[in-house]
């Protein structure tokens, strides 16, 4: 695919976002939704949190390098790898598993950015494996272990299929609210003054 980084800030993947002239591969558009739901869960739904901070740290900030490039994506790569995103403790007025699908989704980039397991700890990981299979280890705590959420990431980035039955099986799910329509949270959407930056003539 081709190597232009394009589309809405807020939206676009990490991975691009640190890498300017990396490649745009179709996990980047994946991502690019999780962080579009993600926004409009913070940004538009009623919530007794106030997610000011979090929306302009995690969806807008950037800064420029040496040679004049804006990236960012350094919160959002933090977020996923340590289960975090959009925001652990953020919680709706009314409940609606859109809250739910949202943290699913973001469950695989786990493994994108995070340093894959060492031969050590692979070797580690199949002793333990074989433990499980012989009802020896239990397997609640296996799937915990780092290296297991690493292969099963992995696993998921690598099957589009993944996200859309997840999307499907949220959205036959019970529990979504009668009326959801969507309200901007103009004091979670919006970015404080002291911290505009302009990318090609857009200001954010």
């Amino acid at each position: 695919m081709g190597q232009c980084r394009t589309g809405t800030w807020q939206f676009i993947s990490a991975a691009l976002l640190r890498n300017p002239v990396g490649e745009h591969q179709l996990i980047d558009d994946i991502e690019s939704f999780v962080h579009a739901i993600g926004w409009i869960v913070l940004c538009c739904l009623p919530s007794p949190i106030d997610v000011t901070r979090v929306v302009s740290v995690l969806y807008n900030r950037s800064f420029q390098t040496v040679t004049g490039q804006e990236q960012g994506g350094s919160t959002k790569v933090y977020k996923f790898v340590w289960d975090d995103y959009p925001l652990k403790k953020f919680t709706l007025t009314e409940h609606s598993p859109i809250l739910e699908l949202i943290r699913t989704l973001a469950s695989p980039f786990y493994a994108r950015y995070r340093n894959p397991p060492t031969e050590e700890v692979k070797r580690m990981f199949e002793s333990l494996k074989a433990l499980v299979l012989q009802r020896q280890l239990d397997k609640k705590l296996f799937d915990t272990l780092p290296a297991h959420r690493y292969n099963l990431g992995i696993e998921q980035l690598s099957s589009p299929e993944w996200f859309l039955n997840t999307i499907q099986d949220a959205l036959e799910a019970p529990g979504w609210p009668d009326r959801d329509g969507a309200e901007i949270n103009h004091s979670a959407s919006a970015r404080p003054a002291g911290e505009m930056i302009s990318l090609s003539g857009w200001q954010f």
